[in-house]
């Protein structure tokens, strides 16, 4: 099948280029050719589909989602109701909303079972191409340990998803060769504490550096990369030392951090509108005090060390946690990035051929080079000039994957 895109003009995120009267021709879901209608040649039998008064750029990728989780804040008493199945039906809604807001690749950090990937990819259901870490392993009463004080633990039990609690060297090596085998992409790793976990705090380290050491030699032995939930300073550090390629996060970076993540081309993932979420979810009660109380207190601190990185050109690749908040939410990130001071233009290459490179989709996804993935969307007007057309859903009103049209809005 061949598709052709008509649409006003074409951004390209890489050089910030716009040609306008552009055309994006997509043979078999891959980009065949794209730029101005007068130099590319369209075959007469593709479909043609009209983007008038759009400009078409790259599907947007996110490198941080939890499509299991509803995003709809925290209540205990509904989780102990919530059949473990039903988690995984959450995945359902929450990638067409994912899709719809213009996502058209994930990485999906934890709780989402290889099968939810796979469904996508045989059409039972429509979402965005994912990569996926399956679970999230952290030490006993660390970042995944849901295990209250009642005695009662609220983590779901999938037969697909390996327990994410495990404590000791050889331990973490069998138990990333279970999540391998259950058809991670990624390892994910919780070297320090959390927001909504219920018994650790955010500053504090988590897992020991031979723990992480030795699940970063599973992972490299099985072509894989390890992301670590990395807020507290030594637990960064610890993960960059054992050689984690991606910081999640990072709510207290320094000056040392910053180095070692330059010095290693590790990259950000910041995920600032996790904390806003947290906090939005508490004045609607949704929302643990403890939680609640964690996510006041780290949010600026959270700004301030994201502010550094950026201004000390650390790779930053967008990531947004949702599934803390509304799936389709995701494009509010934008603008977090912005008011930090980073560019437009950065902040949608941080979407796009930066993300791309950071999951191992460079010249695959975030592009419309020959070659890449048929995966665009469709705004009114140069995101360049307005963030907002990337950032609010509504604003988004084209999608395209794989070369056929998933959402198309007057």
């Amino acid at each position: 099948m061949i598709t052709a895109v008509f649409g006003d003009a074409l951004l390209d995120p890489a050089t910030e280029e716009v040609a306008t009267g552009a055309v994006v021709v997509i043979q078999d879901g891959v980009v065949a050719a794209a730029g101005a209608r007068e130099r590319v040649a369209v075959p007469a039998d593709a479909v043609r589909v009209d983007a008038e008064g759009l400009t078409l750029l790259p599907g947007l990728v996110d490198c941080h989602v939890h499509l299991r989780s509803r995003g709809n804040g925290r209540d205990l008493a509904e989780q102990l109701a919530t059949p473990p199945s039903m988690w995984v039906l959450n995945a359902v809604p929450a990638a067409r909303a994912t899709l719809d807001a213009g996502f058209t690749a994930v990485r999906d950090a934890g709780g989402t079972p290889a099968a939810v990937r796979m469904a996508v990819e045989r059409g039972h259901f429509p979402g965005p191409r994912m990569q996926v870490a399956v679970t999230g392993l952290s030490q006993t009463g660390g970042h995944t340990d849901q295990h209250f004080a009642c005695g009662v633990s609220l983590t779901p039990q999938l037969p697909d998803v390996p327990s994410p609690v495990v404590d000791g060297v050889e331990p973490m090596r069998q138990r990333v060769r279970e999540t391998i085998r259950a058809g991670a992409d990624w390892i994910k790793l919780c070297t320090s504490g959390g927001v909504l976990s219920p018994n650790d705090l955010p500053q504090h380290a988590t897992l020991t550096p031979e723990e992480i050491r030795a699940a970063v030699e599973e992972a490299a032995a099985q072509g894989r990369q390890v992301m670590a939930h990395a807020q507290a300073n030594s637990g960064i550090k610890n993960a960059l030392r054992a050689g984690v390629a991606t910081i999640e996060h990072g709510i207290w970076l320094d000056g040392d951090a910053i180095e070692m993540m330059l010095d290693g081309n590790r990259a950000l993932v910041p995920t600032l509108v996790a904390p806003l979420w947290v906090i939005r979810h508490a004045e609607q009660g949704r929302m643990p005090r403890w939680a609640a109380e964690k996510g006041r207190a780290v949010f600026e601190d959270h700004k301030a060390s994201v502010r550094l990185a950026i201004e000390s050109g650390v790779t930053v690749a967008f990531g947004t946690d949702t599934g803390v908040g509304p799936h389709g939410s995701n494009g509010e990130e934008f603008l977090l990035l912005n008011d930090l001071g980073m560019s437009s233009a950065d902040c949608l290459r941080a979407a796009t051929t930066v993300a791309a490179r950071v999951v191992g989709w460079e010249g695959r996804a975030g592009t419309l080079a020959p070659g890449a993935f048929g995966d665009l969307i469709g705004v009114p007007g140069n995101p360049l000039d307005d963030l907002k057309l990337v950032a609010r859903p509504e604003n988004v009103r084209l999608v395209v994957k794989d070369g056929e049209v998933v959402k198309r809005a007057s």
